[in-house]
């Protein structure tokens, strides 16, 4: 009975011109991403090689003038002559321009362990985090931190390349998908796709006379074929994703760690709280939440099929429940109604920041982590199955398949 209902669930979906459309789209915006948007993708600690140029070539200068002069000018303040000033300047910047002339990754980050990077550099990263985080300090020193424990992290790795440097790799990319917008593009995609399902059955309510199967295993039946079909779906979008960037940039390597955050005290954004995990525990712990998460808005969709009978308020709800913690308080409370946040689901939607750690930063807590939230959302998988039989035992096939006048 179940391949009966998984095969008309199939057709269902397959024959619905707007699901036809929202996967195609996103295997065009895939293509779009990795050929316009992924070549001009830098590390925000890239040195710009024409500035290192001049800079260079400007301290040569200055210290071949103070040598030919013979005056080394020495400033009455700080004691240190021009000349030494000019050729310090003149060797630390050599050495970058000659590990970038050489291609030599792998002492480009040695010398930026060690020494640091150009000011010029350290001003760009500065413009960047002030951009990306519109002034606030604890979010731009968070994301500095990152920045700099991500590199620090690729000096552990054997002949890292430049692609990896930029994060360009398709392992590095898939790690990005999941922390960033990743999870929010998929719940869309299963909300759009779910939400006419079970509706359009009132469409077609007089091909289910005689259905020798109960109400609410039909609905069980369905949404288990959703989930079976809307995973296959990410399956093969992930893999096209990933697999097209690995042809680009290449795989990248299996063993590069991502930096992970923890309150262990001192300065919320102290290094102490920083430290770094394999990126392959990171992308199969997602793998995990977003079956969970799909399955959880699946089973959504059907109970609020059942309340509204019209796909469109359907997916509108959905979205709203997805947006809610957004709406609310933009994800950075501790609590929720006076309860802790750690334990409402709202909070583990965009999971990439549960597993960066990022939620516990901006919440100055280590409750958000990945078993809390398996455990929250389970349970509320559970709440959600009691009211849809509920729902189910309310709203009967025949009230169901009415027409609303």
């Amino acid at each position: 009975m179940f391949k009966i209902v998984f095969l008309e669930t199939f057709k269902k979906i397959y024959r619905n011109k707007k699901n036809r459309l929202i996967f195609l789209l996103a295997f065009l915006g895939i293509i779009l991403y990795s050929f316009i948007y992924l070549p001009n993708l830098n590390n925000p600690l890239t040195i710009d090689t024409d500035e290192l140029t001049l800079e260079t070539e400007s301290a040569y200068g200055m210290k071949e003038s103070r040598l030919d002069s013979g005056d080394i000018a020495v400033n009455s303040f700080t004691g240190v002559d021009t000349y030494s000033l000019a050729k310090y300047d003149y060797e630390y910047n050599f050495k970058y321009y000659d590990a970038l002339q050489k291609g030599d990754v792998s002492r480009l980050l040695e010398l930026k362990s060690g020494n640091g990077v150009p000011l010029f550099t350290q001003a760009a990263l500065k413009d960047y985090a002030e951009q990306k985080h519109s002034g606030q300090f604890l979010e731009m020193d968070f994301e500095r931190m990152v920045i700099e424990s991500n590199l620090s992290a690729l000096r552990d790795i054997e002949n890292p390349t430049t692609h990896e440097f930029n994060g360009k790799t398709g392992i590095q990319q898939l790690y990005s998908f999941f922390l960033n917008y990743g999870p929010l593009i998929i719940l869309f995609i299963t909300i759009f796709t779910a939400s006419e399902v079970l509706v359009d059955d009132r469409k077609h309510h007089t091909l289910k006379a005689g259905q020798p199967l109960g109400w609410r295993k039909y609905i069980f039946y369905q949404s288990l074929s959703v989930f079976f079909i809307i995973m296959s779906g990410f399956a093969v979008l992930l893999a096209f994703f990933f697999l097209l960037i690995s042809l680009l940039y290449g795989f990248g390597d299996l063993s590069l760690a991502n930096t992970h955050y923890e309150f262990n005290g001192g300065y919320r954004a102290g290094e102490e709280n920083f430290f770094t995990e394999p990126i392959t525990a990171f992308i199969m712990q997602s793998l995990i939440i977003t079956a969970v998460l799909v399955y959880l808005f699946i089973r959504l969709n059907a109970a609020l099929s059942l309340v509204f009978r019209h796909d469109v308020i359907v997916m509108i709800a959905g979205l709203v429940i997805v947006a809610f913690n957004r709406l609310y308080s933009g994800g950075g409370e501790d609590s929720f109604l006076g309860i802790g946040a750690h334990l409402f689901p709202q909070n583990y939607f965009e999971f990439g920041n549960i597993l960066s750690g990022r939620q516990n930063f901006l919440t100055l807590s280590n409750n958000f982590t990945f078993e809390t939230g398996l455990i929250v959302l389970t349970v509320t998988i559970i709440i959600t199955e009691i009211i849809l039989g509920i729902l189910a035992g309310w709203m009967t096939r025949q009230k169901f398949a009415r027409q609303v006048d």
